[in-house]
């Protein structure tokens, strides 16, 4: 228990300097690596058919979370800036489309310039020729200068290539009435679903000659199961048609899944799918599964705490997981808790540098790491002559030093000297 609570008191102290305010500027995390100190953002690309047929509509949303961009104090209030740009290439790598331009953000409370639950949205919509682009998009910090870019691909080249064309799934976030007494929406860039209703809607649009048509929604689990399937009939107009679906989601946890919609109209068809993810309010965004979030806390938590949270049912695993990390917010009444959230980006980090034979955060780097965070100095040595492949970590604040030795010669790094005996680790 001892190595539990050391590495929770390490924790907290990591996140002391980010939650306390400053007449300049907030603080990051002392010691975070370049990569982890990079602004995040989320986005999602989605094609919408025209009329015409000529062109497809893509609309490119981005959400930058206040949490994500330096904050500067001037007269009691903070202030962010920061750039977006978004580039569309061709095949040729010729530019098809283009954006940029400067984003402020502004408020008067320390706490929400640390907040990831407050975001910058924002909307660019393109018309391009069907064809396949690439897509870049960036948001640098204006204050910090460091900048993060995302890739990803934009396949449109089939799009029209039947009577009937379905365009992406949409996951309503939240419904409200317009200025004009019309049912409006917000859809979900991440693809959350809240627990707050017991079913959810997606929307999508269709491009058809109009006439009788059979839809099928079907969710499975990302490994594979199907989880529920249903069949309904509709009448689509001639032209475009907006759809939504509400979907039961009393047979889903806490999970991500994947939903897939199938249009057929005589005898033609049109599909898609994407994926989606079930929440709570206060889940850290970077739970993926929350039986895998229970294993993980393995570091902070004794073995009966976590085995007590997992014979529970559905509904109380999940009101034992967030009661176990209430005790440990550092700012409780607050929406966020900045110790799970930390916590759960170290794993993140572990799993994406540190995986080989097994997950990264199971590995005695990933431990390492997900305890005390990225060291203050490294020393690597893959090709010594006299000894094999070995790596030290230097904890200077903690005056802690780690070395991990690589036995196999595949990159499978152990410590040297087990730092707990640990009989549930692997």
């Amino acid at each position: 228990m001892q190595i539990r609570i050391y590495g929770l008191i390490i924790l907290i102290c990591a996140l002391a300097s980010s939650l306390t305010g400053s007449d300049k500027q907030r603080s990051k995390i002392p010691g975070e690596d370049e990569k982890l100190s990079l602004p995040v953002f989320y986005y999602e690309v989605g094609t919408y058919p025209m009329l015409s047929r000529d062109s497809v509509k893509v609309i490119i949303k981005t959400k930058v979370p206040f949490d994500a961009i330096q904050f500067i104090k001037t007269n009691n209030i903070y202030s962010a800036r920061y750039e977006l740009s978004i580039l569309i290439v061709d095949e040729n790598e010729n530019k098809s489309a283009s954006k940029i331009w400067e984003q402020s953000l502004q408020t008067e409370s320390f706490q929400e310039t640390n907040s990831q639950q407050l975001f910058d949205i924002n909307e660019v919509t393109f018309h391009l020729v069907p064809g396949k682009y690439s897509l870049i998009i960036s948001v640098l910090d204006m204050d910090t200068k460091k900048k993060n870019i995302r890739k990803d691909m934009i396949e449109t080249g089939h799009f029209y290539e039947k009577p009937i064309t379905i365009s992406n799934i949409n996951i309503i976030e939240q419904e409200f009435t317009n200025e004009k007494g019309e049912i409006d929406n917000i859809s979900s860039i991440e693809g959350t679903v809240n627990d707050i209703k017991p079913e959810f809607i997606v929307s999508f649009n269709i491009l058809s000659d109009g006439g009788p048509a059979k839809i099928t929604y079907k969710i499975f689990t990302t490994d594979g199961k199907e989880i529920l399937s249903n069949t309904v009939t509709d009448t689509f107009d001639t032209g475009i048609s907006d759809k939504r679906l509400k979907i039961d989601r009393k047979n889903l946890g806490y999970s991500k899944y994947k939903i897939f919609i199938d249009i057929e109209m005589g005898d033609w068809k049109a599909s898609n799918d994407r994926i989606f993810q079930l929440r709570w309010s206060g889940m850290s965004k970077l739970i993926d599964d929350l039986d895998i979030a229970i294993e993980q806390v393995k570091y902070i938590a004794s073995s009966k705490d976590i085995k007590k949270i997992k014979k529970a049912s559905p509904k109380e695993k999940k009101e034992k997981f967030v009661r176990f990390w209430n005790q440990l917010d550092p700012t409780p009444g607050t929406e966020e808790n900045e110790l799970m959230n930390e916590y759960y980006r170290r794993i993140r980090h572990a799993n994406e540098h540190f995986s080989g034979f097994m997950e990264g955060w199971k590995t005695d780097m990933g431990m390492i790491f997900i305890l005390f965070g990225p060291p203050n100095d490294t020393e690597r040595h893959p090709f010594e002559l006299d000894s094999k492949p070995y790596e030290i970590w230097y904890y200077y604040d903690i005056n802690r030093t780690f070395i991990f030795v690589d036995e196999t010669g595949f990159g499978d790094y152990r410590l040297t000297e087990p730092y707990y005996d640990n009989i549930f680790r692997y």
